[in-house]
């Protein structure tokens, strides 16, 4: 037994442990202080009061790339390295859902060329991340109509949603072929088939809900678009009803752990009365 003490800091949801590693196996030494490597998170930050569900609306990896000198398809190669990222920020802080705006309804009028590599790129993040995925607990969700993708991409979502299903640390959300209207006529079409065309006299709102994409998450509590937008663009239309909203200039491929702390500050700074004095 190592006779010599070692300690390392480690942050975990705004909170500095000291943590004892001198007996731990070799494996989990490193493990201990990859952790302690980790981007500081922000002491300003209440662990009491973390948001449980933030969407992001991740805007402008085109324009990031073209001010570079870069064609726009770079852009979206570097903003898919991001999900990684950020969907681990968010499980750090003890965020439990992680929606982001990857492939709307309104992106299949894009040019063919750049729709086929962020297809491309959604096949390889799968293929490279998968693993990480698993191994930091995250569990894969989709919102959307994915069976207008391609069948090879389909089976590769389908595959990560499968093997990711009974992790319960951090959920990402993947709204891919989504948008918040097609979302609400596709609920009420549901409704009309599972009435036999015989709607209801009065159908509450939270019978509606659960014909909704995603109906067994919570409600966003932030949405944050990035590159200094300010609109939602059909994004969570019906959910969004007592979302915080926030917009930063801030281009999709910039994000980093300590742009996710700083929405966190914000959002904490917020006073949430929903219709209450």
């Amino acid at each position: 037994m190592n006779s010599t003490k070692e300690v390392v800091n480690v942050q975990f949801q705004g909170e500095s442990h000291e943590v004892d590693i001198t007996n731990l196996t070799k494996e989990e030494r490193i493990f201990v202080k990859r952790l302690s490597k980790m981007v500081k998170i922000d002491k300003r930050i209440d662990p009491n009061r973390i948001p449980r569900h933030i969407a992001f609306i991740m805007d402008g990896n085109g324009r990031w790339a073209k001010k570079r000198g870069m064609p726009r398809t770079f852009g979206y190669s570097e903003g898919v390295k991001k999900l990684i990222t950020v969907v681990k920020r968010c499980a750090d802080l003890g965020v439990q859902v992680m929606s982001v705006f990857a492939f709307s309804t309104e992106n299949w009028n894009r040019p063919k060329d750049e729709i086929d590599e962020i297809f491309r790129l959604v096949r390889e993040n799968l293929d490279k991340e998968l693993a990480e995925y698993q191994k930091y607990g995250i569990r894969i969700t989709t919102m959307g109509d994915i069976a207008k993708f391609p069948d090879d991409l389909q089976e590769k979502i389908r595959e990560a949603v499968e093997q990711t299903k009974n992790n319960k640390r951090v959920t990402m959300n993947l709204c891919v072929n989504y948008g918040g209207r097609a979302d609400i006529v596709n609920a009420v079409n549901r409704i009309r088939h599972e009435s036999h065309g015989k709607m209801q006299d009065k159908i509450t709102e939270e019978q509606f809900s659960k014909f909704l994409y995603g109906a067994d998450l919570p409600d966003p509590d932030l949405i944050v678009r990035t590159s200094g937008e300010q609109r939602i663009s059909n994004f969570l239309l019906w959910q969004m009803a007592y979302s915080e909203f926030l917009f930063i200039d801030e281009y999709w491929p910039q994000m980093d752990e300590k742009i996710v702390d700083r929405c966190v500050v914000e959002f904490q700074k917020r006073s949430r009365r929903f219709g209450k004095v």
